[in-house]
């Protein structure tokens, strides 16, 4: 008989979301393909730019069915609606549970959260209702909270008192697998724990032959978040050290738009005498940043020395990656894991605007070498990361404990 999983979260938005969104999507694709059923439930509206668009609040999406209970499909903006989004949710996801543990209609929770709240009241409402509860953890509040200095006794209550009542995690990280198996332990408990490193969903038949170096148009790529904005003033400083060298290479710099911080960053490049070589182009249709990546001269991904970027792994690298064009970052976390300078993406020792520079300038001397890693680096997205090959052994982990609840 298949097993039935429902996802539950506040943050990922999905179908619609980013990064979040894609990575419910291709853990539940994975399932799907070995005889699960996956529904998502919503526990809050989904953190979308509406503009005119309509959602609707259920329907299906690869396979996955999804529900939004709540009065609004998508977050409201005023404080008060939110609060009433926030308690219809709740109350519709209640009731929605309930039905489907009646009906047998559901064998495990993947939660999807990093709320101390949110998975302090989930966690032991689902085990109530005799449900296994797997946490799905992509980051580690604690090491955020170390480098914004913020919300950290939040994240403490998550990480040592929360995490240890799951029945079991997916960790993205081996920083992640490691802290999870500290605070298990110290609660005197084992945490079945599965590491499901970053997750591409491109299917290999659509895959696009690598361009040829000559075929390559003259810019460099940039895509994240201007709430990163550390990382978006190294990408500024990377360029202006190549003008310094007489290299005016310009740059994409893609990502959901935010008017006062991308006024920050520009004026942060003016003062650099490098802003004529930005071209900041807001949200891009999926199609366009995929061609964008495959037509750059690189991709950079320039990772700040910090708890954050220890614990986390972007899955912006598996894109970049699979795009054929030879990614340029440095060595934190897990990216040694996988990736070797020169081999199959150009990684500097450190995050720093020189080294970067000195790769970019190797990438430029010789074409014929950077086509080859660029080649390299795709091959390793597609037999490493594709959620095909990154999820092995996840429906037997599922089913494992499931049955270890159930017994």
């Amino acid at each position: 008989m298949n097993k039935q999983l429902l996802v539950i979260s506040e943050s990922t938005s999905f179908p619609w979301g980013m990064a979040a969104a894609n990575r419910v999507r291709n853990l539940a694709r994975a399932l799907l393909d070995d005889d699960w059923t996956v529904e998502y439930l919503a526990l809050r509206g989904a953190e979308v730019s509406v503009n005119g668009a309509k959602y609707n609040s259920n329907g299906v999406e690869a396979g996955i069915a999804y529900v939004y209970p709540g009065s609004f499909t998508t977050r409201p903006s005023n404080w008060w609606l939110r609060r009433i989004d926030d308690v219809t949710s709740w109350s519709g996801a209640i009731r929605v549970l309930i039905s489907r543990k009646k009906a047998g209609e559901v064998d495990a929770v993947m939660l999807y959260s990093r709320n101390e709240k949110v998975a302090g009241f989930w966690i032991p409402f689902l085990h109530a209702l005799k449900i296994p509860v797997v946490l799905e953890m992509c980051e580690w509040p604690l090491a955020l909270a170390e480098v914004n200095e913020s919300y950290r006794q939040k994240a403490e209550k998550f990480c040592r008192e929360i995490v240890p009542k799951a029945d079991a995690v997916l960790p993205i990280s081996s920083f992640i697998e490691n802290e999870i198996k500290e605070m298990a332990m110290a609660k005197g408990k084992v945490l079945p724990s599965l590491k499901i490193p970053i997750l591409i969903d491109i299917e290999k038949d659509e895959k696009q032959p690598q361009l040829k170096t000559n075929d390559r148009e003259n810019y460099m790529l940039y895509c994240g978040s201007f709430a990163y904005m550390d990382i978006a003033r190294i990408v500024v400083d990377i360029v202006h050290t190549l003008h310094i060298l007489d290299i005016n290479l310009p740059v994409i710099f893609t990502g959901k738009e935010n008017t006062r911080r991308l006024s920050e960053l520009q004026r942060y490049a003016d003062q650099k005498g490098v802003l004529q070589l930005f071209t900041f182009t807001g949200y891009v249709e999926e199609s366009e940043l995929h061609r964008l990546m495959r037509h750059a001269l690189c991709l950079l991904a320039p990772l700040p020395e910090n708890p954050q970027s220890e614990s986390r792994f972007s899955t912006k690298i598996g894109y970049y990656l699979a795009s054929g064009t030879p990614v340029v970052t440095n060595n934190v976390g897990d990216v040694g894991n996988y990736l070797h300078d020169g081999e199959n993406a150009y990684i500097t020792s450190r995050c720093d605007a020189s080294l970067f520079a000195t790769k970019i300038t190797d990438i430029i001397a010789d074409p014929s070498i950077a086509e080859c890693v660029g080649r390299a680096g795709q091959s390793l997205a597609f037999d490493t990361f594709h959620y095909t090959k990154a999820c092995s052994g996840l429906s037997d982990f599922f089913r494992q404990v499931v049955e270890k609840y159930t017994s």
